[in-house]
């Protein structure tokens, strides 16, 4: 317990308002909603004192921990200069994170696009891929997110997301298959031939669509396929003169261990999004960054109104300068071989499949290792509700909703995986002794 900043009653008031005044149209599992008091690297304090170890980096965004000085430092400094423009006009904080962007990504990128968050960044991708393109038709992966704005659930898989919409969504966009390596139809991954993509060139044949929208590793479930199953679909996708638009929102800024989540497969695609993390976790602050051939063709009506916004751009400078000054990348990626050897060490028997790119990735918990077989939804909720007592933030994730998604922040230590380990070896033996 950490000493909280209010009294008992003072924090047990400011619960019972958020109850009465936020809105939250989701269930909640047991113990959430968090209200948090202080946030600092990897521990965030609620208003009562309890410290929480933070595997979800503030749902995926504070990549360089929560609080980093140097973000602040940054954020404080332009909040007295300039905050807000139009983006029909300028910022220097904006058009310098626009550089360094496009200097980051492939060759191909040659212009960045502000706008607020990822849902509207995807949409504007999908704006762009239709201008281009001259085509309304955009295919996606299996297990896709991209968003939960109307546009974006268009390209999102889950069901549950898609009745959300209140009305039936357009039948513009069409799944193609997926790599979901650990519960391949065709056998061991390590005989693939990739024989999952084998009906797509027909796909595409029968119906032309302007683009192929995906994440380059599949954030829900932390599915990252090999090399070659890159290389077969971005041959396909070329060969029927379709655009590659890469969602970035999640897989950006050294969580996978890289930069980008397409460096690890050296894909050159003709737009590219991004979000969530961008700001430091300042504001909010998505991008929709492109080649110039999709550039020449893009009318976007008008601008955000707070696409760019200066005190964000300024902390989304100063996340890169921290990511790449402090080693944080290449500590994603050994802290993911960590997690991924740790984690199989505990030999747990409802442990199927433990998958990390960099800080990417999660644990399969599966009733039977044999026929991995879905651990039952009441024991993945009494896994799930045992960590949060125990002070650990987590989410659950995938197909099946049977993936704890681990995404903490790129500061984490060896220490503190190792005591996330510990505490989930103990909850998995008591659930699974409690029946």
């Amino acid at each position: 317990m950490t000493q909280s900043p209010l009294s008992t009653a003072e924090a047990d008031a400011i619960v019972a308002k958020d109850e009465q005044y936020i809105m939250r149209p989701w269930t909640h599992p047991k113990g959430e909603p968090v209200i948090v008091a202080r946030a600092k690297g990897c521990v965030v304090t609620d208003v009562h004192g309890k410290d929480y170890l933070d595997f979800t980096a503030g749902y995926f965004v504070n990549n360089a921990g929560h609080c980093h000085p140097r973000i602040v430092e940054a954020a404080t400094q332009q909040l007295t200069q300039v905050l807000q423009v139009s983006g029909k006009h300028g910022t220097i904080p904006a058009i310098l994170l626009a550089e360094r962007l496009v200097k980051l990504l492939p060759a191909s990128i040659n212009q960045a696009f502000f706008s607020t968050g990822g849902s509207e960044a995807n949409e504007f991708a999908l704006k762009m891929a239709r201008q281009a393109s001259g085509k309304a038709d955009v295919a996606y992966l299996e297990n896709a997110y991209h968003g939960l704005s109307l546009g974006a659930l268009e390209v999102t898989a889950s069901e549950k997301y898609r009745e959300s919409a209140g009305k039936p969504l357009g039948d513009h966009t069409y799944t193609i298959p997926n790599a979901y390596c650990y519960r391949c139809k065709f056998g061991p991954a390590s005989g693939c031939k990739v024989e999952c993509l084998d009906g797509v060139d027909a796909q595409f044949a029968a119906r032309p669509a302007g683009a192929v929208l995906a994440e380059p590793i599949q954030s829900v479930g932390g599915l990252a396929p090999p090399r070659k199953w890159w290389d077969r679909l971005d041959a396909l996708r070329k060969k029927h003169g379709m655009l590659l638009v890469i969602d970035e929102v999640q897989t950006g800024l050294g969580r996978t261990g890289k930069m980008f989540g397409l460096d690890h497969y050296g894909l050159e695609p003709e737009i590219v999004s991004g979000g969530k993390g961008l700001s430091g976790g300042v504001g909010s602050l998505a991008m929709t960054c492109a080649g110039t051939e999709v550039i020449k063709k893009f009318f976007g009506g008008t601008t955000p109104t707070s696409g760019g916004n200066a005190v964000s751009a300024a902390a989304g400078l100063a996340l890169i300068g921290t990511l790449l000054d402090e080693g944080m990348i290449d500590n994603a990626a050994a802290m993911g071989r960590h997690f991924t050897e740790a984690a199989w060490a505990l030999r747990d028997p409802w442990i199927g499949d433990v998958r990390f790119t960099g800080l990417l990735g999660g644990i399969e918990l599966v009733a039977d290792i044999g026929t991995k077989a879905v651990l039952p939804k009441k024991a993945l909720a009494a896994v799930k509700d045992a960590l949060h007592d125990a002070g650990m933030l987590i989410t659950m994730s995938g197909t099946h909703g049977n993936v704890l998604r681990l995404q903490p922040p790129l500061v984490v230590t060896a220490a503190q995986i190792d005591t996330f380990l510990a505490t989930l070896k103990q909850v998995l033996a008591t659930v699974r002794a409690a029946g």
